[in-house]
């Protein structure tokens, strides 16, 4: 029961990648955060601290995250490479 659950939790997210619904990782905080953290054997305020700063995420941990949700890495990896360079342009001043 608690497996079908979890499945059914994990196709939420899933959809959301794939739909491209998720434009920064931490669109993602509110959606079981301490069941993803624990599937991905790292704490809570860790995972969270993470979606703020998706360039600390190991490729280890996009790669299982990725496997948990049942989807494709590079969606993950685009996301977070699309939430760096935004960040980026806005740290840059205009010359």
């Amino acid at each position: 029961m608690a497996r079908e659950e979890n499945e059914t939790q994990y196709k939420v997210v899933r959809l959301m990648f794939q739909s491209n619904n998720i434009k920064r990782m931490k669109d993602i905080e509110k959606l079981y955060p301490t069941m993803i953290a624990k599937a991905l054997g790292i704490n809570h305020s860790r995972y969270i601290q993470k979606l703020y700063k998706p360039e600390e995420f190991s490729v280890k941990q996009i790669v299982e995250l990725a496997n948990l949700l049942d989807i494709n890495a590079q969606l993950i990896i685009d996301v977070i490479l699309k939430q760096l360079n935004s960040s980026n342009r806005i740290k840059k001043k205009p010359v």
